[in-house]
């Protein structure tokens, strides 16, 4: 009898057992998310950074030379002050005492000797304007063969996940216009091409069922759609593309945790403010909501 009860006692707790592991393992499958490979990541924030270089090419490009001189030295003195804070905090607590005062004053005195030439020296070795903008447009065409690279690196997973050939051909054509954009130094051509691109590696994300990304490369080709539809001073096309983004953002709600659903009212309400600037027909205050957009995606996939 005690046999029969202690065997009874065996097939229950291994029972258990099995459906506890059992339950374990479909927690880990559900918890386990389906998410893009970071080499199609990679080509989607690699035209993010191009076109953040861009941005900044195009402000610098608007400047006098002037104006560039002056915000490089208000720079240097940032960075000697930053320098100086920080040799400051790791010596002052030893002390140096009369000695060291002495030694910095002998340092000053040399120093004021050389003065004259240091600063001579210092005129001649300013990045001018012109260089400056030339190794920003370097680092862009870097920055491009570092997306093609993790295109061809994706390329044979998104063969193996069923992505068509036309899908693939129609993306290429659209990278390779936006590198011929790039080459030609030609801004809106750029903009125009990158938000094609972004518009062509939606449908890749799309092949991962818990990706956002796929939807928040849709609004972005809307919102640069926008921008260059209202630099045309096609208002009503302008306000149309912003207006589709409404479906996108729907979707990317339901895949959302709660601690980022906080982050998607920050990108619905800019794009809202979007809307309302198309009123007032003006590019740059267009242009900085456009970057709050982008920021706010930025921050949702993150």
């Amino acid at each position: 009898m005690k046999k029969n009860i202690a065997l009874i006692y065996i097939i229950i707790l291994s029972i258990f057992l099995v459906s506890c592991i059992g339950k374990n393992e479909k927690e880990m499958q559900v918890s386990k998310k389906e998410v893009a490979p970071e080499t199609l990541s990679k080509v989607f924030q690699g035209i993010d950074e191009v076109l953040k270089s861009v941005d900044s090419i195009v402000e610098t490009a608007e400047l006098k030379e002037s104006e560039f001189q002056a915000i490089k030295d208000q720079e240097e003195k940032k960075e000697e002050k930053s320098k100086e804070e920080s040799k400051s905090s790791e010596g002052g607590q030893n002390g140096q005492g009369q000695g060291g005062q002495g030694g910095q004053g002998g340092g000053q005195e040399q120093g004021n000797q050389q003065g004259g030439g240091s600063e001579e020296k210092q005129e001649e070795d300013k990045m001018t304007k012109d260089h400056e903008l030339f190794l920003k447009w370097r680092e862009v065409d870097k920055k491009l063969e570092e997306i093609h690279t993790s295109w061809n690196e994706y390329e044979v997973e998104s063969m193996e996940k069923g992505a068509n050939k036309q899908r693939s051909e129609e993306l290429k054509n659209n990278l390779n216009v936006f590198t011929i954009a790039v080459s030609n130094r030609e801004t809106k051509d750029i903009y125009e091409a990158a938000s094609r691109v972004y518009n062509s590696l939606a449908p890749y994300f799309d092949l991962y069922k818990d990706e956002i990304s796929g939807d928040l490369s849709r609004i972005k080709y809307l919102v640069y759609t926008a921008l260059l539809q209202a630099q045309e001073g096609n208002i009503e096309e302008a306000n149309k593309a912003l207006s589709e983004t409404e479906e996108y953002t729907s979707r990317v709600r339901k895949q959302l945790k709660e601690d980022k659903v906080k982050e998607l009212e920050k990108l619905s309400l800019s794009i809202e403010d979007m809307k309302l600037a198309l009123k007032e027909n003006n590019t740059e205050l267009l242009k900085i909501k456009l970057d709050i957009i982008i920021e706010n995606i930025r921050a949702l996939r993150d």
